[in-house]
């Protein structure tokens, strides 16, 4: 019976009359578009534009319109006229940010009805920069988006906070979201940032509370590139350079400085000995050979003129110890995309290879990523696939970041500019107080490096049961296995400085692997009544699990006869002591999710948003794993009402206001399983017992943020200038806090992390764009972005302030406000060092009870970005400067740099140490040798700066150039810099670090390249 019904069916479809519409379709400009859907809205008809835009369908007699959709265009539902098979259509572009979409990670809104603040960064802002780590990419990109580089090594990730930090001891990383599957944050090596279509940076209450317990810090959600119907697509994109290091703030003593800075350093000992017999110069070159040392008074005229010639061989040295440590790199990728498809099934498929070399020696990144994105649909199925492959192979400088002088980058400033690198046989010149050598050995003979793999898999499938109501869900999986590597060789200086068994060699090897799953199902009505009411309800079901497993080993004795690996290792016995160490951990953790999404929009005027979700995690206490989060947003379209009929000037103008709640699931506590009460060896009256360790923390819970956005969305000029305002309030509470607990807890630390702190983010953003000239020939476009965040400690619970490290976190204050005794400078007649009381009264006595919080914050409150791009005809030029401002950071380098008592020990100093105090009425800021170097505000600096970031310069060759070819359809050629200039105050190596303290951390490289793209 149904066989016979569908062959009826089939005959009534057949039998109905139809009719063949023609056209042509054009974008705003009056240029062809190929792989146009087209699509008779209420029949099974649809069809692709052709390479002239042309296209031709057949629709049944009773079709009304014709619905036009291709990607970066806005929809067109086009009237067939009666008696008139030709159609002749012209799509709008929607490259304009305020008219794009918004990805949420759950679905995709249009942003004309879109209640919350986000902001899209697309696809041109992000490929083709020459950074390994995406995230590195979005800085300066978005209001209210804090980027700050941890490090210039390639593929390391950075440290982002959107509208500043949500947490004091959890985590204030945003949620990082790639095509609707959460991804782990912080590890971006092994993903190619050139497949991704655009970024969206969600971050008020209507997106935080979607995501519930995940959501407090703001979500970053990437998409990846989908094919379009039309012919197939192969593009070819390749680039090549160099990087190099930046120039630093501050200059080195050479050979001949620190010579006579020795001499003078001597010469101010006098004044406490006069017979030089305990000179604190003595053992320095300079003055251990100076003439004027009162020990070289009685030397024969040979023994003095073998001084001289002794000191001027040390002169003639001058080692360039940045020329042993740095390099130039060479720089390249390469990327092969394949896209098509027809109005059914398209495709997108990319390969790429990125490799870049650091400017430390023997630091590098290789990857290789693979990608396949299939879409599907039907007139009832719509049903995705993304899939990506990344391996990576990282190389790494033996300790990179600390004041220590295994790390070559501080080595390289601190090492002696007249000792060389090699003896005169060839070999190191390694030894006792040989610094650069000695870290230079650290690099030669040893190795650290790591191999990565990472996948992410993400489908989709939505079924529409009837006209409005849809249901599908999702699978997605993020997986990562990281093989990390450290090998010391035997034989060597480092070695031997490291005691047994390691002087012997060791390799050290480690397995992380990051599973994630998610699984999500949804069902939702949707309706449109009246052509006024449109309503969109959806019920949701997540699950996420993750899971981290670890296992390592270290094995001594590495055989130089064996190769370089596990098999060299010598079996450990108690004779050989080389006994190996094992170690390892594994956790896993699980979210259990339902939440609810109402969009209600009356006559495109009024929308409204709201979202209930619950969220059940598995590392919280039973009582608190149940937790509910909500939000409600409303938007208005002020220019659909009739009182703005008149106002022609205006083209875009919506208000927007949200508030809701989410949490903060990236507790310190949490993380480390601290709810649970722990026990360990003890002993009472010399018999061995169990006791507490750790009081477990029944009470346990989130930390909650809620959030007021108020936001206007404008267009002016037919807009050419338009721009978005957002002013917001933000407070966390629950903060983890350290407090003191009974001693009848009898616990060796009374203090614990418990829930008991409140802090307040509250600022303004503002994003603005304007088209400077905007014609068919030449387009001069300018935009900026600026944010301001006013952060606040509220309540510490049980105290008023806490120390945390170098800064104080008090009431009142914002989070990050340094803490440190006042310095008033040097006093000229005695040449020692001035600081402030706490009472503000002037003393040469350094007290630590005498620090102050007037340093300002380490959290910059002002940031932003600004670019401008000009074309003409296939030429383009644009320029991107991001900065930070209002802001400071402890300056440990210039500790180092400006203290005599470290060039005692044998290391170099910086040259304005040779305006020290030598004498009474030395005006200077560098006190006498003869006092100590203290720890002060003088080491805060001002950190703001502005970055001019990237340069890029391209010509596009006209289609008329490439003639009637068929092969090749574009050609784009162009060449860029990245980190051309930072103009500050800041005499560190690179003011953005995402340390608070700077540490001689790995400086970012400028970076120079050339490219071609090629479209066939």
């Amino acid at each position: 019976m149904l066989f016979l019904w569908l062959i009826m069916l089939s005959m009534h479809v057949n039998a109905q009359s139809s009719r063949t519409i023609t056209g042509k379709v054009l974008d705003d400009k009056g240029a062809p578009l190929s792989g146009v859907i087209v699509a008779a809205v209420g029949a099974d008809a649809r069809t692709v534009t052709t390479a002239d835009g042309s296209f031709r369908i057949n629709v049944p007699s009773t079709a009304r319109q014709l619905q036009f959709s291709y990607v970066g265009f806005a929809v067109l539902t086009a009237e067939i006229q009666t008696g008139n098979d030709v159609l002749n259509v012209s799509l709008q572009s929607t490259s304009n940010e305020l008219e794009n979409v918004v990805v949420t990670g759950y679905g995709r809104v249009k942003r004309s009805t879109y209640s919350g603040a986000a902001s899209k960064i697309d696809k041109r802002a992000v490929e083709l920069v020459p950074m390994a780590s995406f995230d590195q990419i979005l800085q300066g990109r978005v209001p209210g988006l804090l980027v700050t580089s941890g490090s210039g090594q390639p593929g390391s990730s950075a440290r982002l906070q959107i509208r500043g930090a949500a947490s004091i001891n959890g985590g204030s990383d945003p949620l990082y979201v790639v095509d609707g599957v959460p991804v782990e944050q912080g590890v971006f090596q092994s993903i190619n940032p050139n497949d991704f279509e655009s970024v969206d940076v969600l971050k008020d209450a209507t997106a935080s509370a979607l995501y519930g317990s995940r959501g407090a810090s703001g979500v970053i959600v990437a998409t990846t590139k989908k094919g379009r119907a039309g012919k197939t697509v192969l593009t070819y994109r390749g680039q090549a350079g160099i990087t190099t290091t930046g120039t630093q703030q501050f200059k080195m003593m050479n050979s001949t400085e620190l010579l006579k800075w020795q001499e003078m350093l001597g010469t101010v000992g006098l004044q406490n000995d006069p017979t030089g017999t305990s000179n604190i110069a003595n053992g320095q070159p300079g003055w251990d050979r100076s003439s004027k040392n009162p020990l070289n008074a009685s030397l024969t005229p040979a023994q003095a003129a073998a001084n001289v010639q002794f000191l001027d061989s040390l002169r003639g040295v001058n080692t360039n110890w940045e020329d042993v440590f740095f390099r130039n790199g060479v720089f390249n990728s390469h990327d092969v995309n394949l896209s098509g498809g027809n109005e059914r099934t398209r495709y997108f498929a990319s390969a790429g290879m990125y490799k870049e070399d650091g400017i430390g020696e023997r630091s590098d990144l290789k990857r290789y990523t693979f990608r396949v994105n299939l879409d599907h649909s039907t007139d009832k199925l719509n049903f995705s696939l993304n899939t990506s492959l990344g391996s990576t192979k990282r190389n790494f400088i033996e300790s990179e970041g600390g004041i220590f002088l295994a790390n070559p980058f501080a080595a390289v400033y601190l090492a002696l500019p007249y000792q060389s690198l090699y003896n005169a046989d060839g070999t190191l010149n390694t030894g006792a107080g040989k610094t650069g050598a000695n870290a230079y050995s650290r690099i030669a003979d040893n190795e650290v490096f790591n191999h990565q793999l990472k996948g992410n898999i993400a489908a989709n499938a939505n079924y529409n049961i009837t006209q409005d109501i849809y249901a599908g869900g999702q699978i997605g999986i993020d997986f990562r296995e990281t093989n990390n590597v450290a090998i010391e060789k035997p034989n060597t200086f480092s070695t031997s400085q490291a005691g047994f068994p390691n002087s012997t060699g060791s390799y050290t090897e480690s397995m992380t692997r990051f599973f994630l799953y998610q699984a999500r199902g949804y069902a939702g009505y949707r309706k449109l009544i009246n052509n006024r009411h449109s309503i969109d309800v959806n019920l949701n079901a997540e699950y996420i699990e993750e899971k981290n497993k670890n296992f390592a080993f270290s094995g001594f004795g590495l055989n130089p006869k064996l190769p370089v690996g596990p098999a060299g290792i010598t079996p450990g016995t108690v004779n050989n002591q080389l006994i190996p160490q094992v170690g390892g951990f594994s956790n896993k953790n699980a979210l259990f999710s339902a939440f609810a999404l109402l969009k209600y929009i009356y006559d495109d005027k009024y929308t409204l948003d709201v979202t209930f979700r619950n969220d059940q995690y598995s590392l919280l206490p039973v009582k608190n794993r149940s937790q509910n989060f909500f939000s409600i947003g409303a938007n208005w379209n002020v220019l659909k009402e009739n009182f703005t009929a008149d106002w022609k000037n205006i083209n875009t103008l919506r208000l927007r206001a949200s508030y809701g709640s989410s949490a903060n699931a990236k507790n310190f506590p949490l993380g480390n399983g601290e709810i649970y009460a722990t026990y360990g060896a003890g002993s009472y009256a010399g018999f061995p017992t169990l006791v507490p360790t750790g009081p477990g923390l029944p009470e346990a819970d989130w930390e909650y943020v809620n959030q007021l956005n108020i936001g206007v969305d404008f267009g002016l000029l037919r807009d050419r200038l338009n721009g978005s305002v957002d002013v917001y309030n933000k407070i966390t509470n629950n903060l983890y806090l350290g407090q003191q607990v009974s001693a009848l807890a009898g616990l060796a630390n009374p203090v614990l992390d418990i829930n008991a702190g409140t802090m307040r983010n509250r600022g303004v953003e503002l994003q603005l764009n304007y088209d400077v000239v905007r014609s068919r020939n030449v387009t001069w476009r300018v935009g900026a972005n600026l944010a301001y965040n006013e952060n606040e400690i509220i309540d510490l619970g049980q105290v008023e302030e806490r120390e945390f490290g170098t800064s104080i976190i008090r009431e009142g204050l914002p989070f990050g406000s340094h803490y440190e005794v006042k310095w008033a400078g040097v006093d000229a007649a005695t040449g020692s060092p001035l600081y402030y009381t706490k009472e503000g009264k002037l003393t040469n006595v350094y007290n630590a009870a005498d620090r102050v919080a007037e340093f300002g914050t380490s959290n910059a409150p002002f940031i932003g970005g600004f670019n401008t791009s000009v074309r003409f005809k296939g030429f383009e030029l644009g320029a991107f400067f991001t900065f930070q401002s209002g802001y400071s950071r402890y300056n440990n380098q210039d500790y180092f740099q400006l203290n005599h008592a470290f060039a005692l020990q044998g290391y170099n100093l910086r040259n304005e140490m040779l305006t020290m105090w030598t004498k009474p009425g030395d005006v200077t800021d560098i006190q006498s040798p003869l006092t100590a170097r203290e720890f002060s505000s003088k080491d805060i600096q001002d950190a703001s700066y502005l970055r001019f970031r990237n340069l890029q310069a391209s010509y596009t060759i006209p289609s008329s150039v490439l003639g009637r070819q068929k092969y090749i359809t574009s050609i784009r050629i162009y060449g860029q810099a990245q980190n051309l200039y930072t103009w500050t105050k800041w005499t560190g190596f690179d003011p953005e670090d995402a340390n608070n303290i700077a540490t001689y951390e790995y400086p970012l490289p400028r970076i120079y390249t050339l490219g071609i793209d090629v479209s066939f």
